[in-house]
Order: structure tokens, then C-alpha cells, then sequence
């Protein structure tokens, strides 16, 4: 991620708050599990998010291990989509569940030479939420208010830093009035109830939660702002280096994603079962029933990477400053070849 010097100083205001995540999980929290003489390693990257359920759950029920008996799996969890690219870029991982923002992002700065994205995952499942003591409506409301998004670059604050310019807005590093705060997802509710922030551009299940626990409201459900109500939130991209090397292991990933999502389709209840119980054991602590449906209801899975929405994040991520140059048409982020194989197999 290419960041302007304004963006590297909200970077460093914000490092205070975003200290605590940092201190519980580092860069990324690790699990290692015992592996067999003669497998090849396989690390994959996840936020633990409902948008990323289908990684959840096919960790939790063992899914991708199975499916991959030669390879030895296992799993770095992060706060958002930069953590989880710098990881890729230091080659600590080799498959990654991610925002398009991030995954494009890296894609350029290295030339193409990092990644892959070679299937989506999620469509939807990101919200502004406000505080409900101020009168807070719409984005042009957001006009002198204090933002938290989990990470600056991100797909969230991508989001929001476009649909504040299609609204006549400007951040204050951008000489504007609207100030935009990284904060990881677990700091933004204490920030919430202190009343140190007034609003928050996040992903499920924590705009939920931000409702149910944290005296706030939903202004608008991100998918009203797209064509068709849809837009892609979380894509799986392949490290190039490790795609070369192991082109049969990508092939068999996105099989099992593909097999993980369509188990999600058939089982829908019992999968929001295991991802929370996941969530738990991420983060210490299930969600409530009724938050769980209600963040549930705004996601969609689906191995479609959505092209145009990658492309149109892109776009927005030049729009901000993000990126040096344009993106263009993207020729080569997007290798669906192993997607298209496995759905032809299975017709």
C-alpha cells in the first residue's frame, strides 16, 4: 500500500488506539498445527469477520485439510486487509482472504508481481454506523465528524473516503472536515461508548455489534450505494511466487473454497453456528443470537470476484491518493483460471 504523507499521519495519531490490538495479536496471530514428514506448507490469512466465514468455517470443520492432504495448513489471523498483504509481501503467507482494495493495492505497487485474486468469497456486509445521540442521517452529515475505519487503505476506508467525495466531502487530509481514524475493529466500540468517536464505516459482524452494545445506528447498509446492490468485500488471492511453485495446491484451494461456500448454501444455520463459534475462539467471545442473524442477513457468499467492483475500488483507491497511477483495466489481477476449471468440472 502507497501511502501519502497526510495518510502517514493519521497513521500515527491513530497508533495509540490501535496499540491494544497490536499488543494481543501482533502482526497476526498464528496457529500451527502438528504437520507430517513430506507436507508442503500452505499459510493462509483471515480476518476473524463474518465477511470471512468461508474461511472460518473451513478451518473450524477441517474442510481445506482434508481436501489438501499433501499440504500443511495453517492459519494467520489479522485485523484488515494491509496486515494481511504485508505478510503476503514478506512471503509469511501464501493464500490470503482479503478486501479488493488491499489485494489491488499490492498487486500494482509490486507490478503485478505479488499476488493473484482467483476467487471471491463475500458480496456485501459492510455499514456506516453513527452514534445515536447526534443527528446523523446520511454521509453529507458527516461534515466536521470523527470516522473509524479498521485500517487506512482498506477495503472500509476506500469506501468511505469515495462516497464522502461523491457527497461533496473532503478529509481533513485532504483539506477537508471530515476526520478518518484507523482503529482496529475491537477498539472502535470502546471509542463508541466514550463518545470519542461520532461514526464508523465497518464490516459485519462488527457494525452489528456497534448497534447492539454500543448505543449506535445504522445510517446506511453499504449496498444501497452500488448498482444492483452488490459489491465485493472480500476476495481469495494466491501469492504469485507460491502460485508457481504450487499451481495443483492453489487448484485444490479454490475447490475446497468453492466446496466451503456451497456447503454454507446448503446449511445455513448450522454455518452461522460454526463461524461464530470460531469467533469465539478468535476473539474470546460468541456473538448474540440475535446479532449474529442481523449481521448474517447483510452478507453473501459467492467464488464470483466481481470484476467490476474490484475494478471500481480501484479506482477509488487512485481517486484518494492510494495509488500513483491509474489502475487501468487491471489486465492479469484477476486469474480465474482455476475457478473456471473447477466449475467445469463440476457442470
Amino acid at each position: 500500500m502507497i501511502l501519502s504523507r497526510s495518510h502517514r499521519d493519521l497513521l500515527t495519531a491513530a497508533i495509540g488506539v490501535s496499540a491494544l490490538f497490536a499488543l494481543a495479536f501482533g502482526r497476526g496471530w498464528t496457529k500451527e498445527a502438528p504437520g507430517h514428514a513430506g507436507q508442503t506448507d500452505l499459510r493462509v490469512a483471515y480476518f476473524p469477520n463474518l465477511t470471512h466465514a468461508p474461511a472460518l468455517i473451513g478451518m473450524a470443520k477441517g474442510i481445506f485439510q482434508r481436501d489438501l492432504p499433501n499440504y500443511h495448513i495453517s492459519e494467520r489471523v489479522v485485523n484488515a486487509g494491509p496486515d494481511a498483504m504485508e505478510a503476503l509481501l514478506a512471503g509469511e503467507v501464501d493464500m490470503a482472504f482479503v478486501g479488493p482494495s488491499p489485494a489491488t493495492n499490492t498487486f500494482l505497487q509490486s507490478k503485478g508481481q505479488a499476488l493473484r485474486i482467483v476467487a471471491g468469497v463475500c458480496q456485501g456486509g459492510a455499514s456506516l454506523v453513527a452514534r445515536e445521540d447526534l443527528p446523523i442521517g446520511g454521509i453529507r452529515d458527516l461534515d466536521g465528524r470523527r470516522i473509524a475505519v479498521p485500517q487506512l487503505g482498506g477495503t472500509q476506508d476506500v469506501s468511505c473516503r469515495h462516497f464522502l467525495a461523491v457527497n461533496g466531502l473532503k478529509t481533513t487530509d485532504h483539506g477537508g472536515t471530515v476526520t478518518i481514524l484507523p482503529v482496529a475493529n475491537p477498539d472502535i466500540q470502546t471509542l463508541f461508548l466514550r463518545k470519542q468517536i461520532d461514526a464508523a464505516w465497518v464490516p459485519e459482524p462488527w457494525a452489528s455489534r456497534l448497534v447492539a452494545d454500543a448505543h449506535a445506528k445504522t445510517v446506511l447498509d453499504e449496498r444501497t450505494l452500488w448498482p444492483g446492490g452488490k459489491f465485493t468485500t472480500t476476495v481469495l488471492v494466491a501469492r504469485k511466487g507460491f502460485a508457481n511453485a504450487h499451481p495443483d495446491a492453489v487448484r485444490a484451494f479454490v475447490q475446497s473454497h468453492l466446496r466451503t461456500v456451497e456447503w454454507i448454501h446448503r446449511n445455513p444455520a448450522e454455518a452461522e453456528t460454526v463461524a461464530n463459534g470460531e469467533l469465539k475462539r478468535l476473539t474470546g467471545k460468541p456473538l448474540k443470537p440475535a446479532i449474529l442473524a442481523q449481521a448474517w442477513s447483510h452478507l453473501s457468499f459467492s467464488g464470483d470476484p466481481g470484476s467490476a467492483s474490484v475494478l471500481a475500488f480501484a479506482n477509488a483507491a487512485f481517486d484518494e491518493g492510494y495509488l500513483k497511477s491509474s489502475p487501468g483495466r487491471l489486465e492479469g489481477l484477476i486469474d480465474s483460471r482455476d475457478l473456471v476449471a473447477t466449475l467445469g468440472e463440476r457442470r
